[in-house]
């Protein structure tokens, strides 16, 4: 901590209040939701070598935006920091030099031109990479209004770029951040990029349906190249329009995490998983909630079912799926293969059949699912 406090108390007080800020940005599904630090600005995200520290901050919290949800849009009095852009390359050095963190998550507010501070957070990436010759993890957020060549050029130096929709439809957006434009803005963003780019949504402000969402993250993911789509539950501010608004649903969050789960990975649509109102079901998974409403598909004949079959199968995703096909072509289709592929016979047996046989006698299951 005391190299840090060496630096000066103006920018501790940058680093408390823009890596706070941060949080609004979402880099995590719930189940792995990032966990706060002991120093301002840290937070942990999550890769397949376990959890990782990031310097997550804000380039400025200055804005010049009406975001009706935002705790830092033009709205709001509070107090606003700026980053200069050598102050945040040393900050992050003099981190990344004692351990603390192994990588940087940059967004910002946007105080006037969106290419002017957009400029200044590359340039921060930049000195990074060719200066200090940095090679690690960098998340850049693009902000709305950035010009197609910077976007592309913030995408060059970064790891990964986001650009953040927040809504499914353009008057959701209008009704609940004026001065922003999916059309105007946004869309053009993910146009240039095509590929390598995540998304955020702000849920339970706008009155978006469930089925609004999932179907904006199957167009940007089937021919734009999404990667990932995150979701925020709305969190009212005070001092924003939105203070008195019902904070979003929690649980509507995660279904959300697993409906665009099952779309971008199960070949699921969206209009397959929401009911007659346009949402997801509340108190039980998708894929279980479908599943038992289609009892007609089942059970699955392991001898003839397609990838996209198995899919459907309950406790069968991509990987176990590719197994059994594996298992098949093999001629190695048994209930002992089957256990060691890593199939759980209890839950999906039901489900199943092989050579016309059930794979699971279960008599409470098959009576209570009617597959009897």
């Amino acid at each position: 901590m005391a190299p840090l406090v060496s630096i000066g108390p103006s920018l501790w007080d940058k680093l408390e209040a823009l890596g706070m800020a941060s949080s609004y940005d979402v880099c995590a599904p719930p189940s792995m939701e990032r966990l706060k630090g002991s120093l301002p600005g840290i937070y942990y995200a999550w890769s397949s070598g376990g959890r990782v520290p990031l310097l997550k901050v804000l380039f400025t919290n200055r804005c010049a935006r009406d975001c009706k949800y935002c705790a830092f849009s033009a709205l709001v009095d509070v107090p606003r920091y700026t980053f200069e852009v050598e102050e945040l390359v040393e900050t992050f050095l003099s981190l990344y030099r004692q351990g603390l963190v192994r990588g940087l998550f940059l967004s910002s507010a946007i105080p006037q031109c969106p290419d002017d501070t957009m400029e200044k957070m590359v340039g921060v990436v930049q000195r990074l990479r060719v200066r200090e010759r940095f090679r690690g993890y960098i998340h850049l957020k693009i902000l709305p209004g950035t010009s197609s060549e910077l976007a592309m050029k913030a995408a060059r130096v970064a790891t990964r770029v986001s650009v953040n929709l927040e809504a499914p439809r353009e008057s959701i957006l209008r009704a609940i951040a004026p001065s922003k434009s999916l059309k105007g803005e946004i869309l053009p963003l993910v146009g240039a990029l095509k590929k390598g780019f995540t998304t955020q949504f702000v849920v339970g402000v706008g009155g978006e349906k469930d089925l609004h969402i999932l179907r904006a993250v199957e167009v940007l993911n089937r021919s734009y190249g999404l990667k990932r789509a995150y979701f925020q539950a709305f969190k009212p501010v005070a001092g924003t329009p939105l203070e008195n608004h019902p904070p979003g649903s929690r649980e509507r969050q995660l279904r959300l995490y697993q409906g665009e789960f099952l779309v971008r990975c199960y070949g699921f649509t969206p209009q397959e998983l929401v009911d007659p109102q346009g949402n997801l079901p509340r108190g039980t998974d998708p894929k279980s909630h479908w599943v038992l409403t289609h009892l007609h598909h089942f059970p699955v004949e392991l001898e003839k079912a397609t990838y996209h079959q198995l899919l459907r199968v309950p406790g069968i995703g991509p990987r176990l799926a590719r197994r059994v096909l594996a298992l098949r072509a093999r001629g190695e289709l048994s209930l002992l293969h089957l256990e060691k592929a890593g199939i759980n016979l209890r839950k999906s047996g039901p489900f199943l059949l092989m050579k016309g046989r059930k794979v699971v006698k279960d008599p409470y299951n098959q009576r209570r699912l009617g597959l009897e």
